[in-house]
């Protein structure tokens, strides 16, 4: 196997597409001496050109998005092998939401090293220790738990992040590429679509798209950062394609092997649903398959101009989390019967060291709002505290606030009624992600007979609410003050 060593390349500001590159080359004919596992030479094909090409143009980092079966982890296991046999002791780890996730391109690199008698000359796996080593130097590739105090100090030159969706914070990812600079690393993250825009996938993807350099080709899409230090690649259809036309998804599946028919075997499974179809087929991000507000729903009501005016009456449903859970503030304007419009909330996160929230913020959000409008009462839960929070904003400032109990009976009949005006489209927005997300992380908890309450789901991370519950509780309370409009608020309790 004939390994050539060279310095990187300079990085170059613009778009990296280095398709002729020397280092790119020289990387095809590396993988040409691989053999798969199904017996076959590696052979790159165009598009892993154009995913890889801005890192062989010296682009710091990358962010490839493809659908499942489209030779990602491979690719990176290939790329991971050549990054040390030609990297002057190479430092490359693996890293993943989890120690076995990471461990996927870990594998595909062993499985390299075992079927090529050439490549074993050059590097050697360390049994028990999930390592590959250099035989020539001190470099090697490592699996890495997703623990940030592991990776903490680090010095890369080669991170490869897996299934960044699945991970619950940005903070391994700030640590790896933190660690690039005093070796000139590079990093590269793969992933397919997520389920949640607002994870630290969803929020890098965003920025990405946002780069002033953006090229579509068909369902690829390239955006790179003018001084050549990010790119992202995503393969994905759009949200008005046509998810069951075979030759539509062929074009976000650029793998050779993904021909028509073979897309149209897995598409007609038994066990492929809807939800994973769009997402590990068609790369398409949908928010959870048991959301009980669906995307294409809760989109439908997006006005980007459907604001609340100022002086306007508004009901503020609060839902206090003060330790654990995020506190939300939401208002809305019942504009008339038929159309509410749900503003923008006020989302306050805990310490996260334990403390509580402290209540001086919620009550400077409150004051804030009142200032823009006018408050015909702000809805709460009693038994959730922060009732001397309550009397003194009653007491000193004259915001009426109308009790709401998070018990099943009361709730159901808030998430019930709230339900009803999404079917009937009778709730507005000006489409805001925070919203968006809380509303998309709920799903059903049935209650017996057709009664069901918002909650969240039970498996996976913990996801936040808590903006949907502060709004269904105030649109009930609107709902029953139109209902009831010779009644005050204060006259009944929930």
């Amino acid at each position: 196997m004939a390994v050539a060593t060279k310095p990187r390349p300079k990085r170059k500001a613009g778009r990296a597409r280095t398709g002729g590159s020397p280092e790119l080359r020289a990387f095809e004919n590396f993988c040409g001496e691989l053999t798969l596992d199904n017996g076959l030479p590696m052979i790159v094909q165009p598009f892993q050109q154009e995913m890889l090409g801005d890192f062989f143009g010296g682009t710091r980092e990358s962010l490839i998005l493809l659908p499942k079966k489209n030779y990602k982890s491979t690719t990176m296991a290939a790329l991971a092998l050549f990054h040390l046999v030609s990297t002057d002791n190479a430092a490359c780890f693996m890293v993943a939401a989890s120690r076995d996730q990471a461990t996927i391109i870990y594998d595909q690199a062993r499985g390299f090293v075992h079927r090529s008698e050439a490549l074993q000359r050059h590097v050697s796996v360390k049994r028990g220790y999930r390592e590959i080593r250099s035989a020539t130097d001190d470099g090697f590739i490592r699996v890495m738990a997703s623990d940030v105090d592991t990776v903490d100090g680090v010095l890369v030159t080669l991170a490869i992040v897996d299934e960044l969706h699945r991970h619950k914070s940005a903070d391994l990812y700030g640590v790896l590429r933190d660690g690039l600079g005093p070796r000139n690393g590079r990093m590269v993250t793969i992933s397919t679509a997520g389920d949640d825009e607002s994870s630290p996938l969803g929020v890098m993807r965003e920025a990405a798209r946002s780069l002033p350099n953006v090229q579509v080709d068909g369902k690829h899409l390239h955006a790179w950062s003018t001084d050549g230090n990010y790119a992202m690649h995503e393969w994905s259809l759009g949200a008005g394609d046509d998810r069951d036309d075979m030759a539509v998804v062929k074009l976000a599946n650029p793998a050779e092997h993904h021909s028509i028919e073979a897309l149209r075997v897995r598409h007609d499974s038994p066990s492929m649903t809807s939800w994973q179809w769009a997402r590990f087929a068609c790369g398409v991000w949908l928010q959870g398959q048991d959301s009980a507000i669906q995307p294409e729903e809760w989109d439908a009501l997006a006005e980007p101009g459907a604001v609340i005016p100022a002086g306007s009456p508004v009901w503020i449903g609060v839902d206090l989390g003060w330790k654990l859970d995020t506190t939300a503030l939401a208002p809305l304007w019942i504009e008339a019967e038929d159309r509410r419009v749900a503003g923008t909330p006020v989302v306050l996160e805990p310490p996260g060291d334990g403390s509580l929230l402290d209540d001086r913020l919620i009550v400077d959000a409150l004051l804030q709002m009142r200032e823009r409008w006018q408050i015909l009462g702000v809805v709460y839960d009693p038994n959730a505290g922060g009732q001397q929070m309550v009397q003194q904003l009653e007491r000193d400032h004259a915001i009426p606030f109308v009790e709401h109990s998070q018990d099943n009976s009361p709730i159901a009949l808030a998430d019930g009624r709230f339900m009803e005006a999404v079917r009937r489209k009778a709730l507005v927005h000006d489409g805001d992600r925070t919203l968006r997300a809380h509303v998309l992380n709920a799903v059903e908890k049935p209650l017996g007979g057709e009664k069901f309450r918002f909650d969240r789901a039970r498996r996976g991370p913990r996801k936040p609410i808590d903006a949907l519950r502060a709004l269904a509780m105030a649109h009930s309370v609107a709902v029953a003050e139109m209902e009831r409009p010779r009644r005050s608020a204060k006259l009944y309790a929930f």
